[in-house]
């Protein structure tokens, strides 16, 4: 399978004439190939704060005479604000810089200098199905309602996730590789390098209870009382995952919502393909479908888009709903094969006057209820980046 070149390469390139541009994202979601690709159109500069040699000529500020540079693993120094900052206010009329970082950018390395106005910054995330049908036409927030032909690669990505190197290879033996050898370099070198936690034995514990936790309200006293820790340590564990994208977070949305919950959140994995039972992998493949058009949306400026789940105390609950500039904007619940609309969703659609989708994992389906619609992921995701 042709390899294709990441959705949002043209609009860092434009942002590169302006202002600086960090790149975040997990582990090998493709962060350096696509930082490589875009500085290697102007034969540019690559180099990575874990060489001995670049991490000296990154500190003496050598590269400042090139014109287009990319500084990867940066975030590593700790004071990498600063020094960007005082690069940005120096030489950023000439120069165009990639900051690329697998840990949040903004998180681990404190600093009393601001970046504001200096840089965009873009979140880069696993391979998805509009990125694999419409590789050179970023989806706008507007066409969320339209309904593709049919797309190919559902089964493919649910099985194999969206990360480049397993999902190109196809193969369950490289992609089993791929998993052991990634949560290997995320326990034994992010978080020791980033984090002070001594308890490594019991994170990776941790890791593994994960994929049967997915979609759930989290508990982090039933997680503490299986690892014989306190609940606090294991609400610190899953924060730290977070900010070095293995897991993320949706929370409540409790605004319009009469009795609702209030703070337990539900947690997803980037890579869903850890996730042995179908339906909560589904499920995690839509939430990082949602997840990914949220982040990326907001990145691009195209509105302020907020993703959260939906649940009261009578029970009623809906997989997603999604605000736009805070407000309300489309509901979303995920079944594996139903085609009847769920009277949660009814309910909370008319409760909030905002359309809904069902989403559903079978092929080449659509049917309207009002303003609901019951449609086949395969008809859907292509209106997604």
């Amino acid at each position: 399978m042709k390899v294709i070149s990441r959705n949002i390469k043209e609009s860092i390139e434009k942002d590169l004439q302006q202002k600086f541009v960090f790149l975040s994202g997990s582990r090998q979601v493709g962060k350096t190939t696509l930082a490589r690709e875009i500085i290697g159109r102007q034969n540019g500069t690559y180099l990575l704060y874990d060489d001995d040699d670049d991490r000296r000529t990154i500190l003496k500020k050598e590269y400042v005479t090139k014109l287009w540079v990319c500084l990867d693993e940066f975030h590593k120094f700790q004071r990498w604000k600063s020094h960007i900052k005082g690069v940005f206010d120096k030489y950023h009329e000439n120069l165009h810089l990639i900051l690329t970082g697998s840990a949040r950018l903004d998180v681990f390395q404190k600093s009393g200098d601001s970046l504001f106005g200096r840089y965009y910054l873009y979140h880069l995330h696993p391979l998805t199905c509009g990125e694999l049908s419409l590789p050179d036409n970023l989806p706008k927030i507007k066409n969320i309602f339209n309904f593709h032909s049919p797309i190919s690669a559902i089964d493919e990505l649910l099985k194999f996730s969206g990360f480049p190197e397993p999902f190109y290879k196809q193969s369950v033996r490289e992609h089993r590789r791929w998993s052991n050898a990634r949560k290997n370099l995320l326990i034994r070198e992010d978080l020791r390098e980033l984090t002070q936690i001594k308890l490594i034995t019991l994170v990776e514990q941790l890791m593994l209870l994960l994929p049967d936790r997915i979609g759930s309200l989290f508990s982090y006293r039933s997680l503490s009382e299986d690892l014989k820790v306190a609940s606090p340590t294991v609400q610190n564990w899953m924060d730290i995952f977070q900010k070095l994208f293995i897991v993320y977070s949706i929370s409540p949305y409790t605004k319009k919502i009469i009795r609702s919950i209030q703070k337990q959140p539900k947690f997803y994995l980037y890579d869903w393909s850890q996730i042995t039972d179908e339906g909560h992998k589904f499920e995690n493949f839509i939430a990082s479908h949602l997840w990914k058009a949220s982040q990326l949306w907001t990145d691009l400026g195209e509105g302020n888009i907020d993703l959260h789940f939906l649940r009261d105390r009578m029970g009623r609950e809906v997989d997603f709903i999604v605000l736009k500039d805070r407000k309300p904007w489309l509901l979303v619940e995920v079944k594996l094969a139903e085609t009847s609309v769920d009277n949660n969703l009814r309910y909370f659609c008319k409760r909030l006057n905002v359309p809904g989708i069902q989403v559903i994992n079978r092929q080449n389906y659509i049917k309207e209820h009002g303003n609901i619609t019951v449609i086949s992921a395969d008809r859907w995701l292509a209106n997604l980046p």
